[in-house]
């Protein structure tokens, strides 16, 4: 396992937690960037610890290249989507807002987190 990884390891559960913090405090878009954040980096673990290495930081670019990958299961592709979706803002006088509100993004990105590492992350929330 490379530096960057092992790194990664210890992050993804810090972001999870800053996540669920975020969401309890009322602060949606927060949870949700941290979300993606701890998602695209278990992503790259992954993708790394198959010999796959994108020249990118970005985390966004991470979920995007795993939802490009016709070898993804379609449960993955599910939660790839919902972490690919844009928040809405109908006019330029309103708050934006999340289009899916049934979908709990912070236990989607967790979920797939743990799916991709094959461990599980137990974190107070």
């Amino acid at each position: 396992m490379s530096e960057n990884s092992a790194e990664l390891l210890k992050s993804i559960p810090r972001e999870l937690e800053r996540a669920y913090r975020a969401r309890a405090a009322g602060n949606q878009g927060l949870a949700r960037v941290c979300a993606r954040r701890a998602a695209g980096w278990a992503i790259k673990v992954s993708l790394n610890a198959k010999g796959i290495f994108l020249d990118t930081p970005s985390a966004i670019e991470h979920i995007r290249y795993l939802g490009a990958d016709p070898a993804t299961p379609p449960n993955i592709l599910k939660v790839l989507e919902y972490l690919q979706q844009r928040v809405v803002k109908e006019t330029a006088h309103e708050d934006s807002y999340w289009p899916r509100p049934e979908i709990d993004l912070v236990q989607e990105a967790h979920w797939l987190v743990e799916e991709l590492l094959e461990f599980r992350i137990d974190l107070v929330k």
